[in-house]
């Protein structure tokens, strides 16, 4: 089986538009408190990000050092975490843990990067339809 999202439009810079391959997810954390996201699913970040507030929402352990990570948006400041997470569309579910940059800015998106998601599974980015689709992998 396999996971299959359209494109959701969210807001771009100066009030415009733009679809973008964002997936609903639900994260767990250290209080299990579950909470559900739009996560943008980002083949050019290395590692999944979140910002401050929902990391301290969540429980989350934020005693590690922090460290400068760069991106397109230029260098922000974080503390490496992890947190469960939850992907499940009809009667399909799978639940992992992912490691995570918690960011100091606020304003950050949530990102889903490469690192210990996208090897959980075959991933189709179908600009042409606007979709995206996740087909775990088989061992």
């Amino acid at each position: 089986m396999a996971l299959i999202y359209h494109y959701k439009i969210l807001p771009g810079k100066k009030g415009s538009k733009v679809k973008t391959p964002s997936i609903p997810v639900c994260f767990k954390g250290n209080s299990n408190l579950k909470m559900d996201v739009i996560a943008l699913v980002d083949s050019g970040a290395d590692c999944s990000v979140i910002p401050k507030g929902l990391a301290e929402v969540l429980n989350l352990d934020l005693t590690g050092p922090k460290q400068d990570s760069f991106g397109f948006g230029g260098k922000i400041e974080c503390i490496e975490s992890d947190v469960s997470i939850t992907l499940r569309q009809n009667h399909e579910e799978h639940e992992f843990k992912i490691p995570i940059l918690v960011s100091s800015d606020d304003s950050c998106p949530i990102i889903l990067g490469r690192n210990k998601f996208f090897s959980k599974f075959k991933i189709t980015f179908d600009g042409k339809h606007e979709k995206l689709i996740l087909k775990k992998h088989t061992v």
